[in-house]
């Protein structure tokens, strides 16, 4: 055959053609919505209810060519190509038979076969509806116990058949429990999809699955969490609960599109977490500062760091210290992650147009004593909750910013004028999690002379008393090894490392002149603010954790003598 002068690909020719049949067949289906006075659904990118697809066979919605895709009290919605056929007519009195109104959309036939190709699927799924997921203690102390480290859990995820993808799921969960992991990561790649969980803030590879076995589990996890399988255009969020060990976990689901199909992530919200304000890794002095702001009746007190820093696990410790029968405490969360009883907690609904800051305004007319912002993202929802703390209200909240200094110019870029905020705020931390170096592998090792010369210069501001508690004549300092224990990691579990300061009057006054970062940091520093890289060293010195982990965290050492004669 004679090459195509035009040079021409016949797959780019039959796409085109392909492309132009769709747009003449949703064009004819808009015709016909116009002319019956209903609505016309492209149904490649609507959502769909399963349990509402699945309310009539499969063959019944296939003869009458029309799908139920959307249920609400005892009102369906029916996508259907021609209404006007009898077969479509004889369903629609089956309808009214059974008690449910309706109402009436017109879709393609192509689209009208891409959802009934899912009937299937929803119908096969239709025991995980419930958003529930039962582990017992049996499956998890099983599981458990055939676990090593990492490369045990995923041969025991390998060993598993496809006949067994609702197993998949529970064994995925399963070792998220047992290996202590806060998040899920399952991954398309081109050829299959990897599964790896986040253990002490980092993540770490499970295993693969094949590409078949991914959208078992994804569309089981889909189920689980109440999102649409159809939808894969978009992002969703969802949320489930497993029962394993006695307690109920919720797992947060989010999925994402991508080229080769949607990433999952599952937040494990284990209520273990929940802790009290003491074990949280404070130090005896910045402890008393946040228990001495606590036992104030107003005021803000705000936590910052990015995201996985432990910012919500203390705005909760603060709700279990302050919580007494003898206070209201109301909540406005994006979401609600821990359920906590005798609390009054509501999230956010921005379709609702109920957000941050309209809840918030809410919440004040509900004569709240403390009031907990998840988040601080914009100026109203800052303003509202500034006001608030200056008129009677005890506010926790956070702010996305490096570090505790980085809030007040971060309010003032927000809007907000620095005479509401030295008055209203009342304490500021700033916080990161490190991770724990084991302590059956761990090595001590001398710290040699250069080291201990850029150590001292980064505790430079700290009262020698303090220092010389940690540097002793001899010091050393822990390195990772690893060993089953921890997973050849190295490390068990984390700690938070803080950086605390209070309003003081020079604070105050500070502010009311619109300060940079630089100077809010120089200013409590020189006050005796202790930053969060040396909170982080002394740790180290303790022996808690190592000076790779700190520097990972916090960034190079730092000369803090340099930084304070700037």
């Amino acid at each position: 055959m004679a090459d195509d002068p035009q040079g021409t690909n016949p797959d780019d020719i039959s796409t085109r053609v392909a492309t132009l049949h769709r747009h003449e067949e949703e064009a004819r289906a808009q015709d016909l919505a116009a002319n019956l006075g209903v609505p016309w659904k492209d149904l490649m990118v609507t959502s769909i209810d399963g349990q509402a697809l699945t309310l009539f066979p499969k063959k019944t919605l296939e003869a009458a060519q029309a799908v139920v895709i959307a249920k609400h009290d005892h009102k369906i919605t029916l996508a259907a190509v021609n209404p006007r056929t009898q077969k479509t007519k004889r369903l629609l009195k089956e309808i009214e038979k059974q008690g449910w109104a309706y109402n009436i959309a017109i879709v393609s036939k192509t689209s009208f076969t891409h959802v009934l190709a899912k009937y299937d699927r929803f119908a096969k799924f239709s025991s995980a509806i419930s958003g529930e997921v039962t582990l017992s203690r049996e499956e998890i102390e099983e599981f458990t116990g055939k676990l090593e480290d990492l490369a045990s859990a995923g041969k025991e995820l390998h060993r598993l058949e496809e006949k067994d993808f609702g197993k998949v799921i529970t064994a995925v969960l399963g070792a998220a429990l047992a290996l202590d992991a806060s998040d899920i990561h399952i991954e398309p790649t081109e050829k299959n999809a990897r599964i790896r969980l986040r253990i002490d803030g980092i993540l770490q590879d499970l295993e693969g699955i094949s590409q078949k076995m991914y959208h078992l589990v994804l569309e089981r996890v889909k189920l689980l969490a109440s999102l649409k399988l159809n939808v894969t255009e978009r992002g969703q969020d969802g949320r489930f609960t497993i029962h394993a060990r006695g307690q109920d976990i919720e797992i947060r689901a989010s999925t994402l599109p991508g080229p080769k199909g949607e990433f999952v992530v599952l937040r494990v919200l284990n209520p273990k977490n929940l802790l009290d304000i003491n074990e949280l890794g404070l130090r005896p002095e910045m402890l008393t500062v946040v228990e001495e702001a606590l036992k104030k009746p107003t005021g803000m007190i705000l936590t910052t760091g990015p995201t996985g820093s432990g910012k919500t696990t203390m705005l909760y410790a603060f709700v279990k210290r302050v919580a007494t029968p003898e206070i209201k405490l109301i909540t406005i969360e994006d979401p609600i992650e821990y359920k906590i009883p005798g609390i009054e907690q509501s999230q956010v609904e921005p379709h609702s147009d109920y957000t941050f800051a309209n809840g918030l305004r809410s919440i004040v007319r509900q004569d709240p004593d403390v009031i907990l912002v998840g988040e601080i993202r914009d100026q109203d929802t800052a303003a509202t909750a500034l006001q608030a703390a200056l008129t009677g209200h005890l506010v926790f909240s956070t702010l996305h910013t490096n570090d505790a200094p980085g809030a007040i110019p971060r309010l003032i870029e927000l809007g907000i004028k620095p005479a509401t905020i030295a008055p209203a705020l009342d304490t500021i931390l700033g916080q990161r999690l490190v991770r724990k170096v084991c302590a059956l592998c761990n090595k001590k090792e001398a710290v040699v002379p250069s080291l201990l010369k850029k150590i001292r210069k980064a505790l430079y501001g700290i009262p020698e008393k303090t220092v010389s508690k940690f540097l002793t004549t001899n010091p050393t300092l822990p390195e990772a090894v690893g060993c089953p224990q921890c997973h050849k990691t190295g490390y068990i579990g984390r700690i938070g490392i803080f950086e605390i300061f209070t309003m003081t009057p020079t604070m105050e006054a500070l502010t009311l002149n619109t300060p940079s970062i630089m100077q809010v940091r120089q200013a409590v520093v020189r006050e005796g603010m202790i930053t969060l890289q040396q909170d982080g060293i002394l740790r180290m010195l303790e022996g808690v954790t190592t000076l790779e982990e700190v520097e990972r965290v916090t960034g190079p050492l730092e000369n803090m003598e340099a930084f304070l004669s700037t």
